[in-house]
Order: structure tokens, then C-alpha cells, then sequence
């Protein structure tokens, strides 16, 4: 009798339980050798906004394995490279400890692969007025630095302190002390 319980409790656990689990993993090159090294590689990425990519996960232990899920799904249900602009909705059911994600994007393409050594040749034929028009046109602020001669000038970077192009000086201030208001009689 008492094996027929543990028999029944044993079939009983695997049938709720699932044996199916799954790990998903990102693109990445590893080299265990350490006398070999790779060149880093650069690629243009291409943004198809017509092809709108949408998943869902199934549930999952841990809401980075959900996303995770949804990456992997995305690229390879829609045979792309990468997914452009993601965003992410997770579910969470409390009583069952599980996270299920949606992922909702665009496609994306790898063109123009370059190692880094090609793409800094590239970028050593580039002039500085080339530099000026490509910051001119594909980013309108860059209008706002420039002064009357049509030089860009005065422009930071993120730590607020590099200046890539040329500084105009500042106008020299006046020592003027300020007028007076007359006082009002009561």
C-alpha cells in the first residue's frame, strides 16, 4: 500500500511539475587562449520601421530570463539581427512566482561590416568641415553653436567639459554701474 502512494505522489509531482526548461543567450565571441586577441568589429545597423516585431515569453523563474526569451523569440521567428527600440511588458503572477514578458519593436539588419582598423581609416579622410555638416544635418541643435562667419563653435560633450571645435572668446563686460531708480515720495 505505502509503495502504490509513493508511486502515485511520484508520477503525480513529474506530471505538474514539466521537465521542459529553457536558457537563452545573447551573440558574443569568447577567446579562452589568451595569446590570441580578435580585432573588434563595427557594423551600420538598418532600421526597418515598416516591420514591426512582436512576442511573448512563456513563463518564466526570473523576469531577465522572460526578456531574455523575448529577445531570442524576436530574432530568430522574424530571421533578423536585432530588434530595434524594445520595449517590454512584464507580467508577474504572484502565486505562481513566474514572470511572462511581451516585447514589442522593429527590425533591425547588420550592413557595412568594418573592423576598426578600416573604420579609422575611414575617419582619418574625414575633414573638419565634413565633421561640421554631418553635426549640421542630422542634428538640428547644432545650428544654435554656430556664429556669424558659419563656424561651429562651443559645442560639449556629455561630461560638460570637452569642446571639440573651436571656442569663440567671450565679449569683454563693461564696468557700468547701474542707474539708479529715483525714490518715491510718501
Amino acid at each position: 500500500m505505502k509503495r502504490l502512494f509513493f508511486a502515485t505522489i511520484t508520477v503525480l509531482a513529474f506530471t505538474l511539475t514539466g521537465c521542459s526548461t529553457y536558457q537563452y543567450s545573447a551573440r558574443q565571441a569568447g577567446i579562452n587562449r589568451q595569446d590570441i586577441q580578435a580585432t573588434p568589429t563595427i557594423v551600420d545597423v538598418k532600421a526597418d520601421f515598416t516591420k514591426r516585431v512582436e512576442v511573448t515569453s512563456g513563463w518564466c523563474h526570473t523576469k531577465s530570463d522572460a526578456m531574455a526569451e523575448c529577445n531570442y523569440r524576436a530574432i530568430t521567428e522574424n530571421k533578423i539581427d536585432l530588434v530595434v527600440d524594445p520595449i517590454y511588458k512584464i507580467e508577474y503572477r504572484i502565486l505562481k512566482r513566474k514572470f511572462k514578458a511581451s516585447l514589442i519593436g522593429f527590425a533591425g539588419y547588420y550592413t557595412n561590416s568594418r573592423t576598426q582598423i578600416e573604420d579609422m581609416e575611414l575617419i582619418k579622410k574625414l575633414t573638419r568641415e565634413d565633421i561640421e555638416k554631418y553635426l549640421i544635418m542630422h542634428n538640428p541643435e547644432v545650428l544654435k553653436y554656430m556664429n556669424a562667419q558659419g563656424e561651429v563653435v562651443n559645442i560639449y560633450h556629455n561630461d560638460g567639459q570637452t569642446k571639440c571645435c573651436k571656442q569663440e572668446e567671450p565679449a569683454p563686460v563693461e564696468d557700468k554701474v547701474p542707474a539708479q531708480a529715483p525714490k518715491k515720495k510718501k
